[in-house]
């Protein structure tokens, strides 16, 4: 891009541009990772994104999320952690390329993601182990998680209205099996004005998503 183009665009230094990587919400992937004070990765929980946000403010955020499994991937990601001797939280933004069967690393945020509830679905407290390692100072034991759950930022309205129907089966299941979770759903804090605005959240998302998302064709 020439510098004239590029600063009447609104970026006055160099920039770095991004090859389009096809395919719509569902290849993406969230890997989010937590690595002790001495730099060793302790826990990794994947995430198969199957729906994000397409609104002007929220573009680009998780809405609905199944974890998922991929040793070779973790690997991968592990050794590049410790190489860097990298301590605390990391999360991933990764999207499938289905071109050659190969996953493209978007970024890395030093910190657990706005979605990073679908990790304490899969059962693993992020919070206790920051406990565990930085306050007790305990040997954390190597954790891929494996466990199948389903998370959400939206009602169920939208997050079977708004995602293919192949992965409508596993989503009821989980359902059923109780291993759904909602990021502001919380039985214990169910007073009224607290349900209110939770049910406000949900008819925003209901509308924004109307707007802003198209259905899929499947």
């Amino acid at each position: 891009m020439p510098p004239w183009t590029r600063c009447a665009a609104g970026y006055p230094d160099h920039m770095v541009l991004q090859e389009f990587i096809p395919g719509d919400d569902t290849y993406m992937r969230v890997l989010t990772n937590y690595s002790d004070r001495n730099g060793k990765v302790k826990l990794m929980c994947l995430g198969h994104v199957l729906l994000e946000e397409h609104s002007p403010h929220g573009i680009g955020n998780h809405a609905v999320i199944l974890t998922d499994y991929d040793q070779a991937l973790c690997d991968k990601i592990k050794a590049m952690l410790e190489d860097l001797h990298f301590t605390g939280f990391s999360n991933f933004d990764i999207k499938f390329d289905q071109r050659d069967g190969k996953y493209k690393a978007f970024e890395i945020n030093c910190r657990q993601g706005r979605s990073n509830y679908y990790v304490t679905g899969a059962g693993y407290n992020i919070a206790r182990l920051v406990a565990e390692d930085r306050v007790e100072g305990k040997d954390l034991p190597f954790v891929v998680t494996r466990n199948r759950s389903l998370w959400r930022m939206v009602p169920k309205k939208v997050a079977f209205g708004f995602t293919p129907k192949r992965y409508h089966q596993e989503m009821k299941s989980l359902i059923r099996a109780g291993a759904d979770h909602h990021s502001l759903e919380y039985a214990g804090d169910a007073s009224l004005k607290r349900t209110l605005r939770v049910w406000k959240n949900h008819l925003g998302n209901i509308k924004r998503f109307e707007q802003y998302n198209k259905k899929p064709e499947d």
